[in-house]
């Protein structure tokens, strides 16, 4: 009897989280104005069991040239080739040479190249161009405007993924991926602000020393047989109570 009714409960869990997933998911590619059409052809091909290769391919050289992006500031941030005598990036001229973004895009040992690496700087806003018409860094993540689409994919592949290995009953022994929350339900929005400003100081420096830390594993060279990838990723979630909302609104409209 126990046994059919956890069954029922993991029946129900399963169903309505399938559709909590979907239905933030679907809410998300809405609201950055993703067509009706694409996002059903998408589903109708994943059902049929064809994928288009080609366009993946050329999803997965974007987003490696925005990962290898975040790499080249973190070494312009780090590298002490590239910082002054306070430890701030120093601006970089274009093209090659000892002070260049080709010598930093050499340096990162990244698969793009120095033009690549150039025309995403000028599209980001962690970089400017100065009067003299040198590169300027402005922060040490890299970001580029209208991208919330390619990095929330990549976040949920790669998250997804994990459950999925963390959960397989075919997975080794000993062998456990992070994959962790912590979660309040009940906060004080007066207190949210600078609590996560702290979290975010903190989890930057995480970052940072993990980033020198995975970086330092890089093989230098071909990569031998077996070689395979790693990242992590932080975020924070926060929401306004619905009893808050509906207040604020009802003051709104009196």
């Amino acid at each position: 009897m126990a046994r059919n009714a956890n069954s029922r409960f993991l029946e129900i869990a399963n169903r309505q989280g399938a559709n909590a997933l979907l239905t933030a998911a679907l809410a998300f590619l809405r609201m950055n104005n993703v067509p009706k059409r694409l996002i059903l052809d998408c589903i109708k091909r994943i059902y049929d069991g064809r994928s288009s290769k080609a366009s993946l391919r050329q999803y997965r050289k974007l987003i490696n040239a925005y990962e290898d992006m975040g790499i080249v500031m973190s070494t312009w941030f780090s590298l002490p080739r590239f910082l002054d005598l306070q430890y701030r990036p120093i601006p970089l001229a274009g093209g090659f040479g000892p002070r260049s973004i080709g010598r930093l895009v050499r340096a990162s040992r990244v698969s793009i190249s120095t033009p690549v690496a150039i025309d995403l700087m000028l599209r980001s806003p962690s970089v400017r161009v100065d009067t003299l018409g040198n590169f300027v860094a402005l922060r040490r993540e890299f970001v580029l405007p209208d991208f919330e689409i390619p990095r929330a994919a990549l976040v949920m592949e790669r998250y997804l993924d994990t459950l999925h290995r963390n959960f397989s009953p075919r997975k080794k022994k000993g062998i456990l991926l992070l994959e962790r929350n912590c979660h309040v339900p009940n906060v004080s929005s007066a207190i949210i602000a600078p609590v996560l400003r702290d979290i975010k100081k903190r989890g930057s420096a995480y970052i940072d020393s993990v980033n020198g830390d995975i970086e330092g594993l890089r093989i230098r060279g071909s990569s031998p047989q077996g070689a395979g990838e790693m990242s992590v990723h932080i975020f924070a979630w926060t929401r306004l109570s619905r009893r808050r909302k509906s207040k604020r609104g009802s003051r709104t409209r009196t």
